[in-house]
C-alpha cells in the first residue's frame, strides 16, 4: 500500500475522504473498492504528475481511480467542495489577483500562446484573500490578457466586502480603477512611468506597506504549481484539468 503521507498530511487525507462521496455497492457484481484506495491513486497523479497507468500499488487498479475521478468531475463535486471551503475560510476585505500560465500541449481547447512567458499554455487567474488563501479561480487561454479576468473575479465574489485590491502593473486600467472606486474598493497598484499623464488632479495613491502583502498570492501560485499535474497540463479535456486544479485548491484550503 502506498504511503499517503508522502503526498498530503494525514488530517488532510481524512478530511478529503470524509467530504468525497462513497462509491455505491450494487446488489450484483464485484465488491466496490475502498474510497481511501481510490483517493490514494488520484493523489499520486495530482502530486507526482505520473500517468494513470503508472500509479504505484494503492489497493486498486488505475482504471478504478480514473473512473472515480471522472465521475467526480462529471458531477461537479470538486468544484462544489472548493467553493464551499472558499466561502467559509477566506476573507476578501483585502486581497490580490495574479495569473500564472501552465505549460500545455497544443490542445484544441483552452490553450494559447503566452507571449510574455514564450510558451503555449493554459492561464489560471487566482484571487487570494488577506491570508493568501484562494477565494476564487478562473481559467482561460494562454493568450488571454490578465485584465480580462478582473470583472469576472469581482462578479463571482459579489456581496463580499472588498476594501483593498493589490494588483501589479500589468493590470493598469483607468476605467477599472474608477469602477472599483465607486464600489468602495481601493486599487493599490504601483504605476509605470507615463501612466495617467493626462489625468487632472492628484495621482492615484500607492501604499507600499499594503502592497507587500501581495507576495501571498505569488506564494499561493507556488503551492499550486507544486502539484505536477497542474504545473504541466496533460489533460486534453479542459474539464478534467480544472478538476485537478480544484482538488489542489481544496488541499491548500484544508491545510489551514
Amino acid at each position: 500500500m502506498y504511503d499517503i503521507t508522502k503526498l498530503v498530511e494525514k488530517k488532510v487525507f481524512r478530511e478529503l475522504t470524509r467530504r468525497l462521496p462513497t462509491p455505491k455497492q450494487k446488489k450484483r457484481g464485484r465488491k466496490r473498492v475502498l474510497k481511501e484506495a481510490l483517493l490514494s491513486g488520484i493523489l499520486q497523479v495530482l502530486v507526482n504528475g505520473v500517468a494513470w497507468g503508472k500509479i504505484a500499488d494503492c489497493g486498486c487498479g488505475y482504471a478504478s481511480c480514473w473512473r472515480y475521478f471522472k465521475e467526480l468531475q462529471r458531477r461537479g463535486k470538486l468544484k462544489l467542495i472548493y467553493e464551499e471551503l472558499a466561502r467559509k475560510k477566506t476573507d476578501v476585505v483585502e486581497g490580490a489577483i495574479d495569473t500564472t500560465t501552465s505549460t500545455s500541449f497544443r490542445f484544441q481547447r483552452m490553450t494559447g500562446w503566452d507571449g510574455k512567458h514564450k510558451k503555449t499554455g493554459t492561464k489560471i487567474s487566482i484571487f487570494s484573500d488577506k491570508n493568501g488563501l484562494p477565494a476564487d479561480v478562473l481559467f482561460g487561454k494562454g493568450s488571454r490578457h490578465d485584465t480580462r479576468f478582473l470583472s469576472n473575479h469581482i462578479e463571482k465574489t459579489a456581496l463580499r466586502r472588498k476594501r483593498i485590491l493589490n494588483l501589479d502593473k500589468g493590470y493598469t486600467s483607468l476605467d477599472f480603477r474608477r469602477e472599483m472606486r465607486k464600489k468602495g474598493t481601493k486599487i493599490n497598484m504601483q504605476t509605470r512611468t507615463g501612466d495617467y499623464t493626462a489625468k487632472r488632479g492628484p495621482k492615484f495613491r500607492f501604499d507600499k506597506l499594503k502592497y507587500h502583502t501581495r507576495f501571498l498570492v505569488e506564494k499561493l501560485i507556488g503551492w499550486l504549481k507544486n502539484f505536477w499535474r497542474i504545473r504541466i497540463r496533460r489533460d486534453r479535456l479542459p474539464a478534467m484539468y480544472k478538476a485537478f486544479v480544484y482538488l489542489g485548491l481544496i488541499i491548500i484550503l484544508l491545510r489551514y
